[in-house]
């Protein structure tokens, strides 16, 4: 049974095993024969409610731990493994956990204090005071060895920044960093906008650090920015270089942009963000994705783009499903890279929300979007024109948007090209031109990806599993692999994580095997490996890559050499050796009832279950579901036969695609009066009588509002036939005469049982 235990505002789930462990796993088996016909029917099929991570029993004792101090809006995550610590940005407060356990982590001990000040001018601007006038920690970024942290907030709509040390304790007054104190373009001044930042500590002039990001720098909101902050001198707070940023109100830029990651990449940095598309504008207002970057080593123009970027560049980033007319993918949600792993970019897309909802995750190579910059530039020769690729020849020497030393030097004509250019032509093509993902009717909001390589045999295979959360709580956890040179990829599982709460922050660490997520109200950590926590058969944990089937013990684990697994299902009876096929004996006229799934999975849902009678007479042959007097399947998709005699013997096999999910052997007692010799048949027997008793009781009722229908209607002709012969009386009203009965012949009527009997409701 499930412990909860809370010590303050931590809450530690874990799992109390009560009685023999062997049984409990017997318990958990997918295919199992349940006798009871009336049981069966009168038994909520219906599937449970819950988190789906609480609905098999586990061998791993902390699968899931949770932290909370209140609703706090825990949205911003920032992972240093060489600590052991996740940072958490709160409202108000800036949290250290512990990641290996989460809930060891205290509230007061393990947490400073950022409050707002300014509170009351915010409140006077129309903003809520318990909201929009908090402040809530937006940005968290390590700087140099990570013993120091950049933090910055809204500060109830007035940003501010602070240099913290890395166990949440502020510098010494004499340690002073230069720059530091207004968080102005640097966080947003709303904490429902989105933003990003990056503290970036080689490549920039002087080769000095710099925080890199893109938001609002007004309160209006009117002024979106790719910023990067003055760069200062550490040893003698002088400062060597001016800040630099996109144009102001210039729509070519920037329009409206949503925030949603950046990375530092050799000598650039990235920005990706979503905008109104100006060269749609023309045709209506959508909105697409982005990729943009800059040169660390930008300095600026001489006289032109003195204060702004010289080698500000962008590109649409394309996520559709390919056809005559792709299905596009537009509002870029989430962004990741793999720590370490430069090459690939692995993102959530979104419809518009005006219209079909749904969601795709696509990859981008670096390759593909220095191809993308590498490329035509795009232009509108006036207001009215069409956006057409820029002819090679107006193209200026050096190429706009390449680093270079000094872009002081650059001429004009390459500086005001830029200016009026720095959209490409080429969007950026997905890798492999299809998702690796897509589902209609969800809103993914974040990912996160892993890497995971396994030892088959003396082959090293790797796979990517993507974590995303939804917009209402569940995370979806992906594979893909190539298969000669094709990608692949399978739902594995859907974990149902913060029901009702959107998913607003994900991190995930291969070294403490964890996966973090958070919502305004908690965090929680979930381990990587839920093997037998999530699979109680070898066909679905066998896809797993963190997973493989134990075939002598019947359960699924953590995988190593000599465990089943096969994650690109290259054989599909691998699993039927591991299939225990269960002999279960009837008498005639039984029903019984043959299991698949203790509960059927969501990801296994919208795939197919067949069901299959091997008999002497028929051979083989699937059972169909249009004699309900016969079978009847249930919404787990197990098998319910009803009254059993000899033709129904044999074995019944149950199919999930081309995986074999169970078997079972069904003998029948042909001795159909043979007298009861123990206590189980004489429940059996019992249970029989109850299931004729049910039908007659249905039928009873069947007939029952049959006549109650029949008897309002004839009432109502008589009446009106009534009223119509019958004069007014003295009172004016209509006198209705004697009450109206309906006769019902005797033979009609049902007998019926009197005394007890049981109710199987």
């Amino acid at each position: 049974m499930a412990d909860v235990r809370q010590t303050g505002s931590n809450i530690e789930t874990t799992i109390e095993y009560t009685g023999d462990i062997n049984k409990r796993r017997d318990a958990a088996t997918n295919c199992r024969a349940k006798v009871g016909a009336v049981r069966v029917l009168r038994r909520d099929w219906r599937r449970l409610s819950g988190p789906i991570l609480s609905s098999l029993p586990a061998p791993e004792a902390h699968h899931v731990r949770e932290f909370s101090c209140g609703t706090l809006y825990y949205r911003t995550f920032f992972v240093d493994s060489k600590r052991d610590a996740l940072y958490v940005g709160a409202m108000d407060r800036l949290y250290r956990l512990n990641m290996n356990n989460i809930s060891a982590s205290h509230c007061e001990r393990d947490s400073i204090n950022l409050e707002p000040s300014n509170v009351a001018q915010c409140v006077s601007k129309g903003k809520s005071e318990h909201f929009d006038c908090r402040n809530h920690v937006r940005v968290i970024q390590p700087m140099g060895d990570g013993s120091r942290l950049y933090v910055c907030g809204t500060n109830a709509h007035s940003p501010k920044d602070w240099v913290l040390y890395s166990n949440l304790t502020h510098l010494p007054r004499h340690e002073y960093v230069p720059g530091i104190g207004m968080g102005v373009a640097k966080c947003p001044y709303d904490p429902a906008d989105n933003s990003t930042a990056l503290w970036v500590e080689r490549g920039n002039p002087g080769s000095l650090p710099a925080l890199y990001s893109g938001t609002n720098a007004e309160f209006t909101k009117a002024d979106t920015v790719i910023f990067r902050t003055d760069l200062h001198n550490l040893t003698t707070g002088r400062r060597e270089f001016a800040f630099k940023r996109t144009l102001k109100y210039d729509s070519k830029w920037l329009d409206k942009p949503n925030f949603v990651g950046s990375f530092d990449v050799g000598d650039y940095v990235l920005f990706f963000f979503r905008e109104t598309a100006v060269e749609y504008i023309n045709c209506g207002k959508a909105v697409y994705s982005r990729v943009a970057r800059v040169c660390k080593r930008d300095t600026g123009g001489k006289n032109i783009l003195s204060q702004n970027w010289a080698t500000y560049l962008k590109a649409r980033l394309n996520c559709s499903i390919p056809g005559e007319f792709p299905f596009y993918f537009n509002e870029i949600q989430s962004i990741y890279k793999v720590p370490g792993d430069d090459s690939r970019f692995y993102g959530v897309f979104t419809t518009a929300s005006t219209g079909l909802m749904g969601s795709a995750i696509c990859t981008f190579t670096i390759g593909d979007i220095q191809k993308a910059f590498e490329g035509k530039f795009k232009e509108q020769a006036s207001s009215s024109s069409a956006w057409l690729p820029v002819i090679s020849s107006k193209v200026p020497e050096p190429r706009p948007g390449t680093c270079v030393n000094d872009t002081s030097s650059l001429p004009d004509t390459v500086l005001n090209f830029i200016r009026s250019h720095p959209l490409m032509d080429s969007a950026v093509s997905h890798e492999n031109e299809k998702p690796i993902y897509y589902k209609r009717d969800l809103f993914f909001t974040r990912l996160v990806v892993d890497k995971v390589k396994v030892d088959m045999m003396g082959h090293q295979l790797e796979y990517t599993v993507y974590y995303s959360g939804t917009n209402e709580g569940k995370i979806h956890k992906i594979v893909q692999w190539n298969r000669n040179g094709d990608s692949q990829s399978a739902l594995l599982d859907i974990f149902d994580v913060t029901p009702g709460e959107p998913i607003q922050a994900m991190a995930i660490s291969r070294m403490h095997g964890s996966l973090y997520a958070a919502s305004d109200r908690r965090v929680l950590q979930l381990r990587l490996a839920l093997c037998a926590r999530r699979y109680d058969a070898c066909v679905r944990c066998a896809r797993d890559p963190y997973c493989g089937w134990d075939r002598d013990a019947g359960v699924c684990r953590e995988y190593m050499p000599g465990l089943i697994q096969d994650v690109a299902n290259e054989t599909a009876d691998i699993c039927d050796s591991s299939i225990a096929r269960k002999s279960v004996s009837a008498t005639w006229g039984q029903s019984l009832h043959l299991g698949s799934f203790v509960k059927m999975p969501e990801v296994l849902q919208p795939r197919a279950v067949t069901w299959y009678h091997y008999s002497r007479e028929k051979g083989r042959h699937p059972i169909t579901f249009n004699k309900p007097e016969k079978y009847i399947e249930t919404s787990e998709h197990g098998l319910l036969i009803i009254s059993v005699n000899e033709a129904d013997a044999g074995r019944y096999d149950c199919w999930l695609g081309g995986s074999l999910l169970c078997s079972y052997n069904i003998t029948v007692d042909t001795h159909r009066c043979s007298p009861p010799e123990k206590s189980n048949e004489y429940q059996k027997i019992y249970s029989n009588w109850c299931h004729e008793f049910e039908k007659y009781k249905t039928a009873m009722k069947t007939w029952e509002r049959k006549q109650e229908g029949e008897g309002v209607k004839r009432q109502s002709r008589a009446i009106k036939s009534h009223a119509s012969r019958t004069p007014a009386n003295d009172a004016g009203t209509t006198n209705l005469g004697p009450d109206l009965t309906t006769d019902v012949p005797h033979s009609a009527v049902p007998r019926t049982f009197t005394g007890n009997f049981v109710s199987f409701n």
